[in-house]
């Protein structure tokens, strides 16, 4: 997109639009469950499992695909088709039951084969492979193999940029045969490849206009659209009526959707160059929502995390501290009091409804291991399980944090507050004390390869078995005994506790099977019999190919987009070209979707603290685990709370879900485990700056639950404003936001033309010529501009 004003349309034409407003008769008679997003295709065969979008498969008469009958195998379970067989980018499959159809939209792959060639350029190698974002960063994926003068490999790529290394002979290097490179964020350089051209961006675009109590008024802009698709939940309602004005169109709102406390409406379009953005539109009993006030905290666009790690949050309990009394374990790598009911204590004077968050991840309350665990050098410790991830049970409750009525306290107080409860769920391990693995031992993944070879930390070339420590086996979640057990287990949480979602720890290490079989379980047992929501979040860091092969109607919600974090910390901790993140940001809309509820962090307890990065009291091509240990590790300039502050707007402008790792509301800082995990700190022990840090995080919060346009807006990323400026705007029928960031030393100068008066809401200079906006915005901050 090259303007930055296409979301507001004359105000003149408002008026001849609701002049043209008819009456959408109401054909649906029924609902099926939540909608479900457009369904990823893979580029070849494809098999769709028809569980995941209908409980009882043997109720199906019949699924069409763009209009083609499918056949069925596995007993109606799955269809098998090739997406090559299909024209259009989008298409559309509706599965029919006596008479009525879900309608589900599938998403066509966008890779594009690529054939890759190394010339060695005179020297000799035995063996040449390349190692990127391409394949995770794991060499053996992707070997090259000699011809003629080169080494070449072909590839299936998705349109973008990818960072890659060369390897030969297990040397890691650049491409020498490719003058484009970037910083890799540690201190050194990647070769970029670039997959596409500016065709892929050709496409149409939606952006809503107005909206009656029956009918939803958008436009068609950029490009022609070849065909539109409006569904409300999961039924196409077909009233995409074009008007007589160039490109405007109107939907009705069906008349069952009144029956609904929430419901939505969807639009998609395509042309021959690709999809358009999407435009999702809540309804509360079938009117249009105007505000985040006016729907349920189940409404998950609506949500933003608080990650509270439960052992360094609030001391609620003296009595259940404990301890390890083993000399060995240091102080930093013991249990430091941190309980449930020191959660209830903070959620019942208020400290999260005042900074503003609706939503709670507890990290891991099951029981662990009482030893002591894992050894560090210097200084010399071991490790109790104070972090919750090496569990010697499925369903006991952790007595350093409390007892079962405890949780359930915590989620019933949680929701008097409207807040949701997500809890973490350790999935892919058990501890080797554990009862099950102490009984079963055959229920473990080898732990020795057949080369002799420990599989240990293997991430990527042995993903779904490695073990993450020799005391921690990796659960063979290939056995259908095991993966019934674990998923019951879950199944047990969700009803036991009330819980509204869990966070899953390591879950590109567990197969898709296991995914696929908690989600039907889940929905069997809690979701559809209880129309209750569960949110189901997974973690994986890798290829977004690899983070979104897990998202779908039958697997997860959604996963963290760690690769955005790491962009953001790479540009305003670490100062490399903005264009770096505004690309990522780009990508992961394309890949996620413009409303998707992946979740963008300010950190996590795996990592180094974003603001002692941005301070540089730690260095990006250091050991951050090691300078924890060895030093005192604090923020070192106090710019970098204004650093931070950019990152903490970006996670509130941007589509997804905001995560707050706990302590980042205020800037606190760290090593990389255990140190930061320090001791949460609350009002008097904040120094000024870091209060004061603590009011924009508040106000950030607030802006992004007061506007619309922010949770459920279209998205424009703005042309190239430099190395140090990026902008983008959002908007949602009358309700918009314009977002900058300057991420230089100096004031910078942002221009563009829109119509309608905007007004700063972080105190930037707003000059106003006519339907030109200058803004300028002082050295390493942002700004985010509303309607007045």
């Amino acid at each position: 997109m090259n303007k930055t004003y296409i979301y507001f349309l004359s105000i003149m034409l408002i008026g001849l639009l609701f002049a043209c407003t008819e009456k959408v008769e109401d054909t649906i008679e029924s609902s099926f469950e939540a909608p479900i997003s457009p369904q990823n295709l893979a580029y070849g065969s494809n098999v769709l499992f028809m569980e995941d979008f209908v409980s009882d498969v043997q109720l199906i008469d019949s699924v069409f695909i763009d209009g083609i009958k499918m056949g069925f195998y596995q007993s109606k379970r799955q269809i098998v088709f090739q997406a090559a067989d299909f024209k259009n980018p989008l298409l559309l499959m509706q599965i029919w039951i006596n008479g009525k159809s879900k309608d589900i939209l599938l998403k066509k792959s966008r890779k594009q084969k690529y054939m890759f060639s190394f010339n060695p350029q005179g020297k000799s190698y035995d063996s040449v492979q390349i190692v990127g974002e391409i394949n995770g960063w794991t060499p053996s994926k992707t070997k090259l193999e000699w011809h003629d003068t080169s080494w070449q490999q072909v590839l299936f790529l998705e349109p973008g940029k990818y960072a890659y290394q060369v390897v030969a002979d297990n040397k890691w290097m650049l491409d020498n045969n490719n003058s484009n490179i970037m910083p890799n964020g540690q201190g050194g350089e990647n070769s970029v490849l670039h997959i596409g051209n500016n065709k892929m961006y050709d496409t149409p675009y939606l952006t809503t206009i107005q909206h009656s109590d029956d009918s939803i008024y958008f436009s068609v802009l950029n490009f022609q659209a070849n065909q539109i698709f409006v569904l409300w939940n999961n039924q196409l309602i077909n009233s995409d009526e074009k008007l007589d004005f160039e490109n405007y169109y109107k939907t009705g709102i069906p008349k069952q959707a009144s029956t609904f406390e929430l419901s939505y409406i969807r639009i998609y379009a395509f042309n021959e160059n690709g999809l358009s953005n999407d435009l999702l539109i809540p309804l509360m009993n079938g009117k249009v929502a105007n505000s985040s006030d006016e729907l349920p905290r189940t409404a998950w666009h609506t949500n933003i995390i608080y990650n509270v790690f439960v052992d360094r949050f609030y001391d609620g309990d003296p009595t259940n501290n404990n301890p390890l009394s083993d000399s060995i374990v240091l102080p930093q790598a013991n249990y430091n009091g941190g309980d449930l009911k020191g959660i209830i204590q903070k959620i019942n004077v208020g400290y999260f409804t005042e900074l503003g968050v609706n939503s709670l991840w507890l990290s891991p309350v099951v029981k662990n291991t009482e030893g002591a665990y894992g050894y560090w050098p210097d200084p010399e410790t071991k490790f109790s399980a104070y972090h919750g991830y090496w569990p010697t049970s499925f369903t006991q409750i952790n007595p350093h944090f409390g007892n079962p009525q405890d949780l359930k306290d915590l989620v019933a107080v949680a929701h008097e507050n409207q807040s949701n409860v997500l809890l973490d769920m350790v999935a892919n391990h058990v501890h080797n004390e554990h009862p099950y693995y102490i009984e079963h031992p055959e229920y473990a993944t080898k732990l020795e390869l057949p080369d002799g070879s420990l599989n240990l930390e293997r991430w990527d070339e042995h993903r779904l078995t490695t073990w993450f420590d020799k005391f921690l086996p990796t659960l063979d979640l290939e056995r259908p005994e095991v993966a019934q057990m674990l998923a019951d287990s879950a199944v047990w949480w969700a009803q036991e506790y009330n819980l509204d979602g869990f966070r899953y720890d390591a879950a590109k290490h567990i197969p898709l099977s296991f995914w696929r079989l908690l989600t039907k379980k889940l929905k069997d047992s809690v979701i559809n019999r209880n129309s209750q929501s569960i949110y189901q979040l997974g973690e994986t860091y890798g290829s977004s190919d690899l983070i979104g092969s897990y998202i779908s109607n039958g697997l997860l919600d959604a996963q963290f987009d760690f690769n955005v974090y790491d962009a953001a910390l790479g540009v305003f901790a670490g100062g490399n070209d903005i264009n770096i993140l505004a690309e990522r940001l780009d990508e992961s809309i394309r890949v996620y979707g413009g409303h998707n509820l992946m979740a963008y962090i300010t950190g996590n307890q795996d990592r180094a603290r974003f603001i002692s990065y941005a301070g540089g009291t730690l260095r990006f091509d250091e050991d951050a685990k090691v300078a924890g240990w060895t030093r005192d590790v604090e923020i070192g300039d106090s710019l970098a709370f204004k650093k931070l502050q950019m990152l903490m707007a970006l996670n509130m402008t941007i589509p997804g879900i905001p995560v707050i790792f706990y302590g980042d509301e205020f800037g606190m800082p760290g090593g990389n485990d255990p140190d930061c995990r320090r001791m949460m700190r609350f009002g008097d022990d904040l120094s000024d700056i870091e209060k004061q840090n603590l009011k924009v995080t508040k106000k950030l919060i607030e802006l992004r639950k007061s506007n619309m346009a922010l949770l459920y807006g279209d998205i424009v990323i703005h042309q190239n404003e430099g190395v140090d400026r990026m902008s983008y705007s959002r908007s949602y029928f009358n309700q918009f936001a314009w977002v900058g960031f300057n991420n230089s030393d100096k004031t910078k100068k942002f221009e563009f033309e829109i119509s309608g008066e905007l007004v700063s809401n972080f105190d930037s200079k707003i000059i106003k010529e006519g339907s030109k906006y200058i803004i300028e915005i002082p050295a390493y901050s942002f700004e985010i501009l509303t309607m007045k």
